[in-house]
């Protein structure tokens, strides 16, 4: 069988007429990225090395499920709203509990 290499979606978003690419790449034997990245009109992202919002995950199965949710999401919800609830999850995960 041959191995999973990277999901990639174009996505419009309904209020907002915005492009979105979604694009899901393996980065290592069990490490997963999948990132989000404003597009132009052909879908051309405006920051290639770097996406407006990237998201880890440690298997296949969870790296698929994130992409296609986030791929439904910003075609139904407002851009800024699902970039804020990752972004927002990600902060409370690295924080470190003050003493």
């Amino acid at each position: 069988m041959k191995p999973k290499k990277g999901l990639f979606n174009k996505v419009k978003n309904k209020a907002t007429r915005r492009r979105f690419l979604v694009s899901t790449i393996r980065k290592g034997d069990d490490v997963f990225e999948t990132g989000v990245f404003v597009a132009n009109f052909f879908y051309i992202p405006r920051h290639l090395s770097q996406p407006d919002l990237a998201v880890e995950t440690n298997s296949w199965d969870e790296a698929f499920t994130l992409h296609y949710k986030l791929t439904v999401r910003l075609t139904e919800e407002h851009p800024m709203r699902v970039m804020q609830d990752y972004l927002q999850a990600a902060e409370t995960t690295t924080a470190s509990p003050q003493d």
